[in-house]
C-alpha cells in the first residue's frame, strides 16, 4: 500500500516538473524583413538643345538692294526727222521700277549733241503700271500746259515713250493718262483714247 502511494507521489512530481519547464524564450526583437529593392528608373536622355537663334528685329525695315541695268531710250534728232535709240544705265530697287526709270531719262537733256529733249520743261511722269502687255503711263498735267511742239512734237513725244517702253519684251502697247484720268489727246493731234502700238 505504502509502495503504491510512493509511486503515485513520484508520478505527480514528475508531471509538475514537466509542466513548469518552458522552452527558452528569445528576447531579441524579430528582424525586419529586408525591403525589396525596386529597379531604379533612369530619366530619359534629353535631345541636344539647338543653339538659340538670334531674334529678327522686325522693327527695322529691310532696305531693298539696288541694281543697275542698261535700257534703250529714244530721243528725236535735232532735225526733227527721226527718233534715235541710245543706251542709258539706270538704278532700280525692284523690277517694276525699270519702266519709270527708263522714261525719266527722257526728261533729261541728252548727252549726244545731235539729239534733243522733247518733253517740255516742268513735265513729270507720275508712274507706270504694266497690265498684261500694256503699259499705262500717268503723266502730270504740266505736260499739257507747257507743251508747244505742234503735231510733229506731239507725235515725237508720244512715240518716244512708246518706243522706249516697247523695248521691254513684256510690253507691246502703251496707254496714256493725265493726272490719273483718261484723255483723248495730248495736244489735239493724236488719238490717245486707245493704247498706242509701236509703228516701227
Amino acid at each position: 500500500m505504502v509502495k503504491k502511494i510512493l509511486i503515485s507521489a513520484m508520478t505527480a512530481m514528475l508531471l509538475l516538473t514537466a509542466g513548469c519547464e518552458q522552452p527558452p524564450q528569445n528576447n531579441q526583437p524579430p528582424e525586419d524583413p529586408k525591403p525589396i529593392e525596386q529597379p531604379q528608373k533612369t530619366a530619359p536622355s534629353k535631345p541636344a538643345e539647338k543653339p538659340a537663334e538670334k531674334p529678327v528685329d522686325k522693327s527695322k525695315p529691310v532696305e531693298p538692294k539696288e541694281k543697275s541695268m542698261e535700257v534703250t531710250v529714244y530721243y528725236p534728232d535735232e532735225a526733227g526727222m527721226n527718233l534715235v535709240p541710245v543706251k542709258r544705265k539706270i538704278t532700280v530697287t525692284s523690277d517694276k521700277d525699270k519702266y519709270l526709270a527708263a522714261l525719266n531719262c527722257l526728261l533729261e537733256n541728252p548727252k549726244e549733241e545731235e539729239l534733243t529733249k522733247i518733253f517740255p520743261k516742268g513735265a513729270k511722269i507720275i508712274g507706270v503700271d504694266v497690265e498684261k502687255n500694256t503699259a499705262v503711263v500717268n503723266l502730270d498735267s504740266g505736260i499739257t500746259k507747257n507743251f508747244v511742239g505742234g503735231s510733229t512734237g506731239e507725235e515725237f513725244l508720244i512715240n518716244s515713250v512708246v518706243d522706249t517702253l516697247t523695248e521691254f519684251n513684256e510690253i507691246n502697247q502703251v496707254a496714256f493718262l493725265i493726272d490719273g484720268q483718261e484723255v483723248e489727246t495730248l495736244a489735239g493731234h493724236m488719238d490717245l483714247s486707245v493704247p498706242i502700238k509701236r509703228d516701227r
